[in-house]
């Protein structure tokens, strides 16, 4: 297809472009199912265009003025990605390809749901579709932006004004400036309070900060203003009109007065008794603005300081609210405190218990270990005392014998079995100790006089000790 063709059309670039498309198509395999305006990546100034097809999608810079008027950027093939997102809008589509190299971003225009039933029908690519509510596809809404959106909400609402001042009759005009006028003031206050307290002014809203109260309470100032100088237009261009019937009515009345002399003195009369109704009327008129300008400051006042009121007492209750959360932490930590002065009373208490039940089963112990001492002495005193009986009964039958042997200072006495009388001893009276249970006793231990038989004595506990005998326990 020859380049002047299109040169020579008079057809916008947009069909020139389609055209060069669908040639550029004519001996391609893949189907050309649509042609749309697109953003390639990045925005530029270049005009591109996107030519959907069964397997994928070409991207072409158009210059009608170039040599080359049409050039291809790059292909997409739908098989390269795994899944799409796509974000439609009023004017333009976003598509967000994801496959497994790079993510690609395409804003398609116009043909967005075009491309997505394509997508859909010719691929196996998962298709997320971004539900937004419809208020966000609105021209100065989409971005989300909050300058934007201040912005759009600002010259929508003065056309809302101008559209609605032509279709509501004049006489609710005055009823809708004083209602303005008044949520005009309560704009102001809430403005004022909401620098301050930012929740106490945006109880719908989840995000309560000062940057939202600035723009939320400038728009509704905005649009008061704008009403109030919309619908008191009229009130303000009837005055002229009036004025110009009065002064046409003065003129009549001027001109009547050349009529003659009786009726113009008549005349004259009448509009000075005209004039002094007209005069005690606009007294009146003044009178009664004067008093509902009263009475609306009255009501403004008054309004404010209910205002004045409802922070107060919110800052009150606030207040009384962090006093009880202080008392509650505070009875919380005393409680604690309390219930871990008893814990610890009542371990003292147990350690103090085991210790008792310690001493006195040692106590047991002890007394136990002497029990046994004492029985073992016994035991050991009342065989001597058979052991003796015996030896007796054996010297009635041979004759007794005896020995002697000197001891020193260091040496033990060993008495004969059959005597008892100790007092040839040098240590006689000393340290008294048993041969056969090797236990000493010392003058006035509990069992220093019971042992009678096998004593040896001791001038000292040393001696006693370096012999091999041990101390009695009681």
């Amino acid at each position: 297809m020859s380049k002047t063709r299109y040169k020579n059309q008079k057809e916008s670039n947009e069909a020139i472009a389609k055209a060069y498309i669908e040639n550029n198509y004519t001996n391609s395999q893949n189907k050309l199912l649509l042609v749309s305006k697109a953003n390639y990546g990045k925005r530029s100034s270049n005009v591109c265009y996107s030519a959907v097809d069964d397997k994928g999608m070409n991207f072409y810079k158009f210059n009608n003025n170039a040599e080359q008027n049409l050039m291809l950027i790059e292909r997409y093939e739908w098989a390269d990605f795994s899944s799409v997102t796509i974000d439609h809008s009023i004017a333009k589509s976003v598509f967000t390809f994801v496959g497994h190299g790079e993510n690609r971003d395409i804003t398609i225009e116009v043909k967005g749901k075009e491309v997505e039933q394509v997508i859909r029908n010719h691929s196996s690519m998962e298709v997320n579709v971004v539900k937004r509510p419809v208020w966000t596809k609105v021209l100065g809404y989409r971005s989300q932006t909050t300058w934007k959106m201040f912005m759009a909400s600002t010259v929508y609402t003065l056309i809302l004004l101008f559209i609605l001042n032509a279709l509501l009759p004049a006489s609710t005009h005055n009823f809708i400036t004083g209602l303005s006028l008044f949520l005009f003031l309560l704009s102001i206050i809430g403005f004022l309070v909401g620098l301050i307290k930012p929740k106490w002014v945006l109880p719908k809203f989840k995000v309560k900060t000062r940057k939202r109260v600035l723009f939320s309470y400038l728009y509704l100032i905005l649009s008061c203003l704008f009403i109030v100088g919309i619908f008191s237009d009229e009130e303000s261009t009837s005055t002229p009109a009036s004025t110009q019937v009065s002064s046409s009515q003065n003129s009549v009345t001027v001109s009547s007065k050349k009529d003659g002399a009786d009726s113009s003195k008549q005349k004259v009369e009448k509009n000075d008794s005209d004039k002094t109704a007209k005069e005690e009327k606009r007294q009146k008129a003044e009178e009664q603005a004067v008093k509902e300008e009263a009475k609306q400051k009255a009501q403004e006042q008054a309004e404010k300081e209910e205002a004045k009121q409802k922070a107060e007492e919110q800052a009150a209750k606030e207040e009384a609210k962090q006093k009880a959360q202080e008392q509650a932490a505070k009875e919380e930590a005393e409680r604690k405190a309390q219930e871990q002065a008893a814990k610890e009373e009542a371990e003292q208490k147990a350690e103090e218990q085991a210790a008792k039940e310690e001493a006195e089963r040692k106590a047991q112990e002890q007394a136990a270990k002497e029990e046994a001492e004492r029985k073992a002495e016994e035991q050991a005193a009342k065989q001597e005392a058979e052991r003796k009986a015996q030896q007796q009964a054996a010297s009635q039958q041979s004759t007794p014998s005896s020995s002697t042997s000197n001891s020193g200072n260091y040496k033990p006495f060993e008495n004969d079995p059959s005597d008892d009388q100790q007092s040839n001893m040098s240590c006689s009276g000393q340290i008294k100790g048993n041969k056969n249970s090797k236990i000493y006793h010392v003058p006035g231990g509990a069992y220093y006089d019971r042992t009678q038989d096998n004593i040896v004595w001791f001038c000292s506990e040393a001696d006693a000790q370096a012999a091999g005998y041990r101390e009695s326990q009681r």
